[in-house]
C-alpha cells in the first residue's frame, strides 16, 4: 500500500475529514457547555435580593420605580442565566453532534483501510500466482 492508494480512497479522506471535524465540535462544545454550566451554577449560589428591598410596600414606591427599576435586579439575573442555558444548549448539541461526527468518521476510517489492505492482498496474490499457459 503506497501513499497515493491511501489519499486516492475517497472513504479513507472522508473519514479523516468528518473525524477532524468532529474532534473539533467535540473539544469546543466540552469546552463551552463546562464554562456556561458554570455561570449557571454561580448565579445559582448567588444571594437573591436585599432584605430591604423584597420588604416595601407598594405605597412606598414612587414614580421613579414605576418604569421597572424595581424589578431590574431580578431581571437582570434571570435574563444573564437565561442567555448561558440558551448557550449551554447550543453547545451541548454541537458537543453531541462532534461525538456523532468523529465516530462515523472513525469507522469510515476504518472501512476505507479495510479496503485499502484488502485490495493490496489481492495485488499481492495475483502477481504471486503463476501465469497459467
Amino acid at each position: 500500500m503506497k501513499p497515493p492508494d491511501i489519499y486516492r480512497d475517497w472513504r479513507v479522506v472522508f473519514g479523516v475529514a468528518l473525524l477532524a471535524l468532529g474532534a473539533g465540535n467535540w473539544i469546543v462544545g466540552w469546552q463551552k457547555t463546562q464554562e456556561y454550566n458554570a455561570i449557571i451554577a454561580a448565579e445559582a449560589h448567588q444571594p437573591k435580593a436585599s432584605a430591604d428591598a423584597g420588604n416595601r410596600v407598594f405605597d412606598e414606591l414612587n414614580a421613579a420605580d414605576a418604569d421597572g427599576a424595581v424589578l431590574e435586579p431580578f431581571n437582570r439575573a434571570q435574563n444573564r442565566v437565561s442567555y448561558a442555558s440558551a448557550r449551554m444548549d447550543f453547545y451541548h448539541a454541537t458537543f453531541i453532534t462532534g461525538q456523532v461526527l468523529a465516530v462515523i468518521g472513525l469507522v469510515l476510517t476504518f472501512t476505507g483501510f479495510i479496503g485499502l489492505i484488502r485490495n493490496d492482498a489481492r495485488r499481492a496474490y495475483a502477481r504471486s500466482r503463476p501465469a497459467s499457459f
